[in-house]
């Protein structure tokens, strides 16, 4: 048995939910995304029509990312079902496939994978140029992704995600990890993922043995698994960008990820937005907040960067926008609060500001923020708020500091539903 709202509160569902969940999690440093269509009724769907659709729906939005789509056998067990989203071609063409490389048993259900099924399905892979995203839960597993290699139906470089901590298979500790990574083929680019209440712990063991991370609410609905509290697929990501950080690891980008795994490059955006990485970022915003006169932090108009949740959108190593929000929790709910927005002015007519502000309203929203209050000065920027992002103004405050537009004294006061 597959995810489900029920158990799930924040799983997307619909191809809007999907694709908007995919793009968050692309811009904060996801780029292979794993994809599960739903029908109308949010059940597994295998039409390749639907997931052709949601491909289409993803890649005009997120260009370069790396899609991988299912061919789970734990709702449908027919080959013609499972593998009929491999005829998909041209650009609704998915760059990667799962494929389970064995049987094994959820908490929920068996999830059969024959042998014959397993070859099947790795023979269309490779018919099509779809790399095969192998799932290993046991050392057995493992051993059978060297012999479809040795058989011709897997081409090099493998990639290969190592799910630990489930019913019946490979636990979550540092040994068995070493142990499937050293059963796997050589030079098989690995990641690590855990089952449930494992997936942090597993997150952790793939970031600092030096290799990679599968994360997302396939796998695990909780962001605190001892207290049970929700997570949503941003939030998942977003941990594991602190935990490499941590680690002093780079993210990779789509166009590494592609040449790495010998996948067909894709025109990358002119940009990335990303967490703010504090201080090492702070020359780079201050300057592009300059350029609005709204670099003076901290003043009396505005904390330093070290309050609220900071994002900057990038040109490879040069900082070309920035926005911030913070949450505020008070008698009458949670509320986001914006804080400040500014794009390099050589850049603005490339929906930079844009992407920055929709961001932070699905991270609000996701926090569960169901309204957002925003202040601004300039004319433009309220008429930009209320006819992009349904804003209406609500009042409006004197300014305390030269902040912003010199000729302006007080900020116009604007809110929105996030609902």
């Amino acid at each position: 048995m597959v995810g489900q709202r029920e158990r799930v509160p924040s799983l997307p569902l619909t191809e809007e939910e999907i694709a908007r969940d995919a793009w968050v999690c692309h811009q904060l440093g996801a780029t292979i995304i794993h994809l599960h269509a739903r029908d109308g009724d949010g059940q597994p769907e295998w039409h390749p029509d639907v997931y052709g659709s949601l491909i289409a729906r993803i890649r005009d939005r997120c260009p370069d990312a790396v899609l991988c789509v299912t061919t789970s056998g734990r709702t449908f067990q027919e080959l013609e079902r499972r593998a009929a989203v491999l005829e998909l071609s041209g650009d609704a063409k998915p760059d990667m496939a799962s494929l389970t490389l064995g049987s094994l048993d959820f908490a929920t259900g068996p999830s059969v994978n024959a042998p014959i099924v397993v070859e099947a399905l790795a023979e269309r892979m490779r018919a099509s140029a779809i790399k095969a995203e192998l799932e290993v839960f046991d050392s057995g597993m493992a051993s059978e992704a060297a012999r479809l290699l040795d058989r011709g139906l897997l081409e090099p470089p493998l990639y290969a995600n190592l799910l630990l901590g489930s019913h019946h298979t490979a636990p979550a500790t540092m040994r068995e990890l070493s142990h499937l990574v050293a059963s796997l083929p050589a030079g098989t680019v690995w990641a690590a993922a855990g089952i449930g209440a494992y997936q942090l712990p597993a997150n952790a063991l793939g970031v600092f043995a030096g290799g990679h991370v599968r994360t997302g609410l396939e796998d695990n609905p909780y962001l605190d698994w001892p207290r049970r509290l929700p997570a949503t697929n941003p939030q998942l990501v977003e941990r594991v960008v602190e935990l490499a950080d941590r680690a002093g690891r780079r993210l990779a980008t789509a166009r590494e990820v592609r040449e790495r795994l010998g996948l067909v490059l894709r025109d990358e955006p002119g940009f990335r937005i990303r967490p703010a990485r504090l201080p090492d970022d702070r020359p780079g915003i201050v300057a592009v907040l300059e350029t609005a006169n709204m670099h003076r932090i901290p003043s009396p108009e505005m904390d330093d960067l070290d309050v609220g949740r900071w994002y900057v959108a990038a040109d490879g190593d040069q900082i070309v926008g920035v926005a911030g929000f913070r949450i505020l929790r008070g008698e009458d709910g949670i509320a986001g609060k914006t804080t400040l927005l500014a794009v390099d002015p050589e850049r603005r007519q490339e929906g930079i500001g844009r992407a920055l502000q929709e961001l932070r309203m699905d991270l609000m929203r996701d926090a569960g923020a169901r309204r957002v209050v925003t202040n601004a000065d300039r004319p433009e920027t309220i008429d930009w708020y209320r006819r992009h992002f349904g804003y209406r103004i609500v009042g409006e405050v004197p300014k305390v500091h030269e902040f912003g537009l010199r000729e302006v004294d007080r900020w116009t006061t604007l809110e929105a539903s996030l609902e």
